[in-house]
């Protein structure tokens, strides 16, 4: 390997380790508490060394969203490899969102607070970059699922085009899982209330133009996702990072 191949290598390999640093300690300890020299102390490096890789906190919180899409995009592609139909494939999508605010609530709190102005505007350039090149694949992904439901004849809408009604129905997801995931003091948010979780999602999906799905069938499409997001997490620490 070349020299400068192997330092580029090098440099990879220290800033995935300082989020997963991050990480650890924003479990821990709350993104409220994470400073860039806390970092540098925890992760053995020194101060100039960290900010060499992030001009800022927001720069970390970008990463860490940006981790997060790469989990999900993980998800969405193994549910758009299964030999499902269209709508099937927008279900599974939609439900595998929901599991991973449920296996990984501070990767998803983080991409919930990395979306402010506050924080895009001091980030640099270049984690934004990064961040949007993974929800860019993610589109893609989730596109290509929607264009078969089109094709196929499951998606019909007097009201709105496809692409509306996708970005409809991320924002109630997005929405949802924030109130009734990451807090069990809202409602529908212990493992207990599944049921209804499934029926108001249906609901939505279906009210948006999708082909209505059978209760016993989105019970079924859950169980197989919660099984993909599941087994994908387990290649993950508990604390969200690759072992």
């Amino acid at each position: 390997m070349r020299t400068t191949q192997r330092k580029a290598q090098e440099v990879a390999e220290r800033d995935q380790k300082l989020v997963d640093v991050a990480l650890d300690m924003v479990c821990r300890d709350g993104f409220h508490n994470l400073t860039l020299g806390k970092l540098a102390d925890e992760a053995g490096y020194s101060k100039g060394t960290v900010y060499n890789h992030f001009t800022c906190r927001e720069d970390l919180l970008i990463e860490l969203s940006a981790e997060s899409a790469r989990r999900q995009l993980r998800y969405f592609q193994a549910i758009a490899d299964l030999p499902w139909d269209g709508v099937r494939s927008v279900y599974g999508m939609a439900l595998a969102y929901l599991r991973h605010a449920e296996v990984a609530p501070v990767l998803f709190e983080c991409s919930i607070t990395a979306r402010t102005d506050a924080v895009c505007k001091v980030a640099s350039e270049q984690r934004l970059k990064r961040r949007d090149l993974v929800e860019a694949q993610m589109s893609q992904v989730v596109g290509y699922a929607v264009e078969r439901s089109v094709a196929e004849g499951s998606f019909e809408s007097a009201d709105v085009e496809a692409a509306v009604a996708v970005d409809a129905l991320r924002a109630y997801i997005l929405g949802y899982a924030a109130m009734h995931l990451l807090s069990r003091r809202f409602l529908w948010a212990g493992e207990e209330d599944r049921d209804t979780r499934l029926k108001v999602m249906t609901s939505m999906v279906s009210g948006l133009g999708w082909a209505r799905l059978a209760a016993d069938d989105v019970a079924r499409l859950q169980r197989e996702v919660a099984g993909i997001v599941d087994a994908i997490a387990a290649q993950y620490t508990s604390d969200g990072h690759p072992k």
